[in-house]
C-alpha cells in the first residue's frame, strides 16, 4: 500500500523532527531540581511500600537505577553558579511541595538504619 508507506515514512520523519528540536532546548535549572525532587520520592515511595527492609532496599536500587539520571543532573547544577542560584529559588518557592519529603526519608532511614541495601540507596541519592 503506496499510501500506508507515506504515513509511516511521514510519522517518521516527524518523530525525528519533534525529538531534535526538543534537544536545542536543554531544561533549566528549576526543572533539573523538580526531577531529582520526584526522582528521591519515587526512590523513598519504593521503600516505603516493602514489607521488609532487605525487600525495600532492593526496591530503592531498582527505583535509584531507573531514575539515576535525575540525581546526576541535579548534583551538576552545583558546578555553574547561576543554575545553582535558580534551583535554590525554585527550591524555596516550592518548598511546601516538598515538606514531607524530608521526613519520609529520615523515618525510613531509621527504620531501616541496619539495612546496608536501603542505607546504600541514601548514599547514592547523595552521590549518584
Amino acid at each position: 500500500m503506496p499510501g500506508m508507506q507515506f504515513r509511516c515514512v511521514g510519522f517518521a520523519v516527524s518523530a525525528v523532527l519533534v525529538f531534535a528540536c526538543r534537544g536545542d532546548n536543554p531544561p533549566s535549572a528549576a526543572e533539573i531540581t523538580d526531577r531529582a525532587w520526584t526522582a528521591h520520592a519515587l526512590v523513598i515511595a519504593a521503600g516505603e511500600r516493602a514489607k521488609t527492609c532487605a525487600e525495600a532496599g532492593t526496591a530503592m536500587q531498582r527505583a535509584f537505577g531507573d531514575h539515576r539520571q535525575a540525581f546526576v543532573d541535579a548534583i551538576a547544577l552545583d558546578q555553574d553558579r547561576a543554575k545553582l542560584a535558580e534551583a535554590t529559588r525554585y527550591i524555596e518557592d516550592h518548598e511546601s511541595r516538598y515538606a514531607d519529603l524530608e521526613t519520609r526519608m529520615e523515618a525510613l532511614s531509621e527504620r531501616c538504619a541496619t539495612d546496608a541495601t536501603v542505607q546504600a540507596a541514601f548514599q547514592q541519592m547523595s552521590n549518584p
